[in-house]
């Protein structure tokens, strides 16, 4: 009772804060200015950070305000124009600014050569084909977001679908589905990561997307996130009785805000990428249902099948350092995983990555380097994963257009079947080659 009580003063507060941000918003005489951190899943095509942001894609400094100090007070007061802009992509805009609707699309295209030990293995062409809708509704703090996921193997489904409420940068909250916060990286979108994809080790450890509330906000030297989810699948539109997870993510940036996503230097300004860091300290916990994920021919649906719960608590951290066109990011992670019933044993996860680029010719071709280490069980003797990365990337117009070319050989031990019991291997047993040649699109 005393927790529920808790929870009630903290929303009660959050709801005071809003009321203020309204007042105050009614009394200013400019006009509304677009949230930075407003609908920005995984990673939308415009910065999660003032500082991130693409320079003057819309002849406005991060303020909002007009870099131009001899425009007249009714070029200032015009309001956001309807059209394309490479920061926020196609949208329609009220004469106020208060109501936006936008399309845009998330997308790669690959050709991807695989081999494990030696024989061709089964490939996709689709990596991602995410569509989506964002927008304001009422004020230009309450945004919202819904995205496809096109490019699975099985079906279609909802990717996120969630509203953000940000009248201050320092407090906001986050209702829907979305990606969950564990990993700064997770929660970029395509177009912000350096690699073809996401780490194998962040997708082994993060909490995937979820249905819950969260916490954020920001400032100019750090980031925060903090919440609570049901704890089911992605494509369950019900959640599990007894089944939740939390995330706790805080992220410090004592020298001022970094670029954007991974790529600082190609998306800077005049001024580059200077010389900044900024680190990372989070954790989850909760109880989930280990979940096999099939396709039933017969009927035609996808189906959950349940295999047992688990609880599980994760620490992690993080470390990022950009000095103008060369950027160095990576990521460490422990965690403790208790399945229950049947005399399962607990077990201990550890796993980290860190991956290094240059950008070698103007803010249009880099090169890279990242490699991966993951103990699935430190309980388990013979499962130890390493993977290693090099790539070429071609940045036509970043982050809308880009080619990366990417080999990368990894290596998986084979534990005794009879052992590994609920520990799951991050990638398939054996000698790992891939090349990879894919195309992003994004806006």
């Amino acid at each position: 009772m005393r927790r529920w009580w808790g929870a009630g003063w903290v929303v009660a507060g959050w709801m005071g804060l809003m009321g203020l941000g309204a007042r105050a918003e009614a009394q200013q005489s400019d006009p509304p200015v677009e949230n930075p951190l407003s609908a920005v899943p995984e990673g939308d095509a415009s910065a999660s950070q003032e500082g991130a942001k693409p320079p003057a894609a819309e002849g406005t400094g991060g303020s909002g305000t007009s870099e131009d100090s001899g425009a007249s007070d009714e070029k200032k007061d015009a309001p956001p124009k309807t059209g394309f802009t490479k920061e926020k992509g196609f949208r329609i805009v009220s004469d106020d600014g208060n109501y936006s609707l936008g399309i845009g699309l998330q997308s790669a295209y690959k050709l991807e050569p695989v081999w494990v030990d030696g024989k061709g293995q089964s490939r996709t062409a689709f990596p991602f084909l995410r569509p989506r809708l964002f927008g304001t509704i009422y004020r230009p703090w309450i945004s919202f977001w819904t995205s496809l996921e096109l490019a699975s193997p099985l079906a279609p489904y909802l990717l996120d679908s969630f509203i953000d409420l940000q009248p201050f940068k320092p407090a906001g909250l986050r209702v829907g589905q979305y990606y969950t916060p564990l990993s700064r990286h997770e929660s970029w979108g395509p177009q912000q990561i350096l690699f073809p994809e996401f780490a194998p080790v962040a997708n082994y450890f993060w909490t995937g997307r979820d249905k819950g509330i969260t916490f954020l906000g920001t400032t100019d030297t750090l980031e925060y996130y903090a919440g609570i989810y049901s704890g089911s699948p992605l494509r369950s539109i019900r959640s599990m009785p007894g089944r939740w997870v939390s995330n706790l993510r805080l992220t410090v940036s004592p020298m001022g805000p970094m670029g954007y996503g991974e790529l600082p230097y190609i998306m800077s300004g005049k001024e580059g990428a200077p010389f900044r860091v900024s680190f990372t300290v989070q954790g989850a916990g909760g109880k989930i249902e280990q979940i096999d994920e099939n396709f039933n021919i017969e009927s035609g649906v996808f189906q959950l099948v349940p295999k047992g719960p688990r609880k599980f608590v994760t620490g992690g951290v993080d470390l990022m350092v950009q000095a103008q066109r060369f950027t160095f990011f990576g990521e460490a992670y422990l965690r403790r995983t208790e399945p229950e019933g049947d005399g399962a044993p607990r077990f201990t996860s550890v796993g980290a990555w860190v991956q290094a680029d240059y950008v070698v010719y103007k803010k249009v071709v880099d090169v890279g380097v990242r490699l991966s280490f993951l103990n699935p069980s430190t309980e388990l003797a013979h499962d130890l994963l390493y993977i290693e990365e090099v790539q070429l990337a071609w940045f036509v117009d970043a982050p809308t257009l880009a080619f990366k070319l990417r080999y990368q050989l990894a290596h998986q031990q084979s534990p005794d079947p009879a052992l590994v019991g609920d520990v799951q291997l991050a990638k398939d047993v054996g000698t790992t080659n891939v090349i990879t040649l894919q195309v992003n699109l994004a806006f």
